[in-house]
């Protein structure tokens, strides 16, 4: 393979190159690489990662990138060249590591504790003080356990001779783990060969650490606020689905076992967090946040932020929990203080940085500006992105020389890439590597790092945003592989549970991804039943297509002008994107607590296919293959999802939709009788698919009591009004409120009654009467109905999800003897 593939890889002089050596032989890990049988030919590779890429797509391992045309949410691009990383080259990178990780532990401290490096002046006060990223509110608190930074991450790039060099700090929530940690994954299912070839560490051990070290924190935070014997909880707390890194949120709650929420799902009380759940505020210990220091805290930080928690900060100065990392920890990340971290370690550790780092300094200090801008790079001082054009800005950097940084420009290492042609290409590469804390000064780097290559061979600024790769980082050992899980090893003394909480937000999510996916299949069948009756078989049921088309403009799908198929498609391009977003928006808000297969089903409602320019039977079979998807997961959650609360929110936002639904169907295509009704209650039964059912049972055509009959009144029929509400009714029982309170009416459970009632008093014969060309007494009916189910839906939302004051019908409580 490397004949092949490496033949015309080229090597830039004076450049060092991750995968050749200078004389164009391969490095020594890449020789067993090379043998395995992934990579023997191009044509084996690329077919290995078309697997690959279809296992991201599938998975919706994505990255957000702001203000991209194609769409913010992108396939995670990943390269199947690895990066590889030599024994003992690892050895001497990690001890480097670990001291910087030490280094900043120490700076931290002391930023936000005595400040003697302040008071002696080796750091200048503009340096801190300056920086908007010093939260005053923050100074003087002391963390659970002591550690300030549990986990950092460290920018590095290799220099022109192979060794390593740091670019920058990650200190505040470093992002990236939950994406290595994928990148394995994906690279131990489609290259095992090629990784069994060699001794790579595996990356269970690290977050192992970090478990470790949270739990102790959670521990101490714990017994401070409720006193020995309570058990810790330890949240993940996310900006939420529109941040950049949104995917690997949820992937690292689900691998380290932490409940996924965001600002809204806390509270603070009496200066404690609270998880608001169904059952009830829950206390929490222990906080991973990927959420910015100042966003975390309304109250004490910045006040227009609706991510946060109002009173976080009062809760940390009380010791009533852990963070991680501590508030104020985006000060380290300053190019103005990172100037001035080599001379802080000889103080502080009495040592010299082992890694270098990119010489910088802060123009804030004096002496005179650069004479060539093409140099170095000018950053702003106190955070931020890189100045395109500093020779542009030159007064504007004189005359305010303490807000920038500068730093030597350097010639990174390359690293192959892949091309789309199948050739190897070398990219400009940096990496991330991480450590955490693992107690008393015991510090753990992570055997492996997320790795970024440049967009083009060209490229010398390495970043996601500007359309980079990744790749997976192999390190290599010559010990014994330790084999890592991180399940904890339970004794017989463990308590069992066959319950877990659920916060009112993901039962808030799970509510309305079961009424979008019920709203998503209705607008499918209803596409379909239109596209279908232009085809030329379609006979005397064409003249349904006017009420269909009707009934689509109720979800927002433009009625074309003039009405035809390649007009309607032309539309539902445009339209039907909008309705079934919401359904793709609600399945991202509870990823979390999706199985993989049930996330791989929904995912694709993401990019949906076009219809412009297909014949109407290959637009009807791309709309059939997304209705089988939604059954696939309705399905998924009949037989696969556990019944707790989660599936009965589920559940309940499916049958109130499907009710609503069902109901609108019937009062626009039954409420207003056309000269061919045959052909609009025939529309009706295949909507509500009961075509079938309706067939076995009458044998004398079509007639509008009957068909009502079917889909709102009976209740053995699935697709029915009636089973709905019985399934309602069903699950409102089982609900906290409803259980802690059996003698006493919710709202919920009056507006379910009282459909019930216009159920069992609706007449079919009279619902059917033709007054002029409506049918009046089916409007009221579906009025009625439609009114309690959407009081239902309100009534629950405010009961569970908004943690306001339980809803009661106060006149049945009055009448029960209860307030």
């Amino acid at each position: 393979m490397s004949e092949v593939l490496a033949a015309d890889y080229p090597i830039r002089a004076g450049t060092y190159d991750d995968m050749l050596q200078s004389d164009g032989t391969p490095r020594p890990g890449w020789r067993s690489v090379f043998a395995s049988p992934e990579y023997l030919s191009a044509e084996t590779l690329a077919q290995r990662w078309r697997d690959a890429e279809r296992q991201i797509r599938e998975n919706g391992i994505t990255y957000n990138i702001y203000g991209d045309p194609k769409g913010m949410a992108r396939p995670w691009p990943l390269d199947p060249m690895p990066q590889i990383i030599e024994a003992q080259e690892w050895q001497k990178l990690e001890a480097g590591l670990i001291q910087r990780a030490r280094l900043l532990e120490a700076v931290a401290r002391d930023i936000h504790g005595r400040q003697t490096l302040l008071r002696s002046g080796i750091v200048p006060p503009g340096v801190i003080f300056g920086n908007p990223g010093f939260l005053r509110a923050c100074h003087g608190i002391e963390v659970p356990g002591g550690v300030h930074l549990p986990i950092i991450g460290v920018d590095l790039a290799r220099q022109t001779d192979g060794s390593w060099i740091v670019l920058g700090d990650r200190t505040q929530a470093p992002p990236g783990m939950g994406h290595a940690l994928e990148n394995r994954m994906v690279m131990s299912s489609c290259m095992p060969d090629a990784i069994a070839s060699l001794p790579v560490q595996r990356l269970a051990g690290f977050f192992r650490t970090l478990r470790r070290s949270l739990g102790a924190a959670a521990s101490m935070a714990a017994r401070r606020s409720r006193g020995s014997g309570a058990e810790p909880r330890i949240v993940l707390l996310t900006p939420g689905p529109c941040s950049e890194t949104y995917f690997e949120h949820a992937y690292l709650s689900r691998y380290l076992g932490y409940p996924l929420v965001a600002g809204e799902d806390l509270t603070v009380r009496h200066d404690r967090v609270y998880l608001k759940t169904l059952a009830g505020l829950q206390p929490v210990d222990a906080i991973l946040r990927r959420l910015d220091d100042d966003w975390c805290d309304p109250l004490h930080l910045k006040s227009s932020s609706t991510l946060g928690v109002a009173g976080l900060v009062g809760a940390v100065r009380r010791g009533h929990v852990a963070l991680a990392n501590r508030l104020g920890s985006g000060v380290l990340e300053a190019p103005a203080l990172f100037a001035y971290l080599p001379q802080l370690a000889p103080v502080l550790l009495g040592e010299t940085l082992a890694l270098p780092q990119i010489p910088t300094r802060w123009l804030g200090a004096g002496g005179p500006l650069p004479a060539d801008w093409d140099d170095v790079v000018v950053k702003p001082a106190y955070g931020g992105p890189h100045l395109a054009d500093p020779a542009a800005l030159s007064d504007q950097i004189a005359a305010t020389p303490q807000a920038h940084a500068i730093c030597d420009r350097l010639a990174l290492s390359t690293s192959p890439v892949l091309t789309g042609d199948g050739r190897l290409e070398p990219r400009r590469m940096v990496m991330r590597g991480y450590i955490a804390a693992g107690g008393d000064e015991d510090w753990a780097v992570m055997p492996g790092a997320l790795t970024l290559a440049g967009t083009t061979a060209e490229t010398t600024v390495v970043s996601m945003q500007s359309g980079g790769s990744s790749k997976d980082t192999w390190v290599l050992t010559d010990q014994p592989i330790e084999k890592v899980t991180l399940w904890p090893q339970l004794t017989d003394a463990t308590a069992l549970r066959r319950t877990a909480d659920l916060p009112s937000r993901a039962a808030d999510n799970l509510f309305w991804l079961g009424r979008y996916a019920e709203r998503g299949e209705v607008v499918l069948r209803l596409i379909r039943a239109t596209l279908s009756r232009y085809l030329p078989d379609a006979g005397a049921g064409a003249t349904a297509i006017p009420t269909l088309l009707t009934c689509l403009s109720a979800f927002h799908v433009t009625t074309p002008e003039p009405p035809i198929a390649t007009a309607l498609m032309m539309a539902l391009d445009d339209d039907m994107p909008k309705t079934l977003s919401l359904l793709h928006r609600a399945a991202t808000s509870v990823r979390d607590r999706l199985s993989i297969d049930a996330w791989r089903i929904l995912n694709p409602f993401a990019r949906l296919p076009r219809l412009t320019g297909r014949t109407v039977t290959s637009a009807v079979a791309e709309i059939e293959a997304l209705m089988v998807r939604l059954a696939a997961f309705n399905g998924l959650a009949m037989e696969n999802m556990t019944r707790g609360l989660g599936w009965r929110f589920l559940e309940l936002g499916r049958r109130i939709e499907r009710a609503y639904q069902t109901v609108a169907a019937a009062r626009m295509l039954v409420g207003y009788p056309s000269s061919d009704e045959t052909a609009t209650l025939e529309a009706l039964l295949e909507v509500c698919d009961s075509s079938m059912t309706y067939r076995g049972r009458y044998f004398t055509g079509l007639r509008a009591a009957a068909a009502l009959d079917l889909v709102i009144a009976d209740d053995t029929n699935p697709r029915a009004v009636a089973f709905q509400l019985a399934a309602i009714t069903e699950h409102l029982r089982n609900l906290p409120l409803e259980r802690r309170t059996p003698d006493v009416t919710t709202i919920s459970h009056r507006m379910t009654t009282d459909c019930m009632a216009e159920l069992r008093r609706a007449d079919m014969g009279r619902l059917t009467e033709i007054e002029g060309e409506r049918r009046p007494e089916l409007e009221r009916f579906a009025q009625a109905l439609t009114h309690n189910l959407l009081s239902l839906s309100d009534a629950l939302g405010e009961t569970y999800f908004k943690h306001a004051a339980p809803v009661l019908d106060h006149g049945s409580a009055a009448r029960s003897g209860r307030r």
